[in-house]
């Protein structure tokens, strides 16, 4: 009989054991459970397009507004912008060197067409008056029509002889002379 005894004594304690565990439970719940807000759900919303960002404004500087000034005409002729071209003795002709420099012309009288230019056709003081005219006629027209066939405008240019009046260099000898036979630019007003 003990052995009915011990399992009533185990049942028992396990009864008890069971019932305080079950009395814990109802004291650790409340007795009434707050009721949740009841939200109600609004229409799904549509996605939004996705903006790309946008452009970053540049930032501020202060602007030199002082006005851009052109060089005056007496500025530009005394730089030498146009360069003087020179000749042989007794000729016109435009030899390799003339060339390369009525070249180099072309390209700032067609890139400042505002400009009227004067070619001056020069002589030696070799000859007489009215030979070194000619011949400065010559020299200044040959440059002007060359100008022309590289696209200058005609109207741009103004081709005179100053035969032997005007000399660079007043000496009586070759080197002189070489600097005298010569067409010179001059920008006018």
């Amino acid at each position: 009989m003990k052995t009915g005894n011990a399992r009533w004594i185990a049942f028992a304690v396990i009864a008890v054991a069971l019932a305080g565990s079950l009395a814990c439970q109802n004291k650790a719940k409340p007795s009434t459970v707050p009721e949740t807000p009841r939200v109600e759900a609004e229409p799904p919303k549509s996605t939004p397009e996705v903006q790309p960002p946008a452009a970053e404004p540049f930032p501020k500087t202060d602007v030199d507004k002082t006005a851009v000034v052109d060089p005056s005409i007496e500025e530009l002729n005394r730089q030498g912008v146009l360069k003087t071209v020179y000749f042989a003795f007794n000729s016109n002709e435009l030899d390799q060197a003339t060339t390369t420099t009525l070249q180099a012309n072309a390209v700032w009288l067609k890139a400042h067409v505002k400009y009227t230019v004067e070619i001056g056709g020069h002589c030696d003081d070799r000859g007489s008056i009215g030979y070194n005219v000619a011949l400065g006629d010559r020299r200044a027209t040959a440059v002007k029509e060359y100008l022309v066939g590289l696209g200058v405008s005609a109207t741009q240019l103004v081709a005179i002889s100053y035969g032997e009046e005007k000399p660079a260099d007043p000496g009586h000898n070759e080197a002189a002379w070489a600097k005298n036979r010569r067409a010179e630019f001059t920008i006018k007003p």
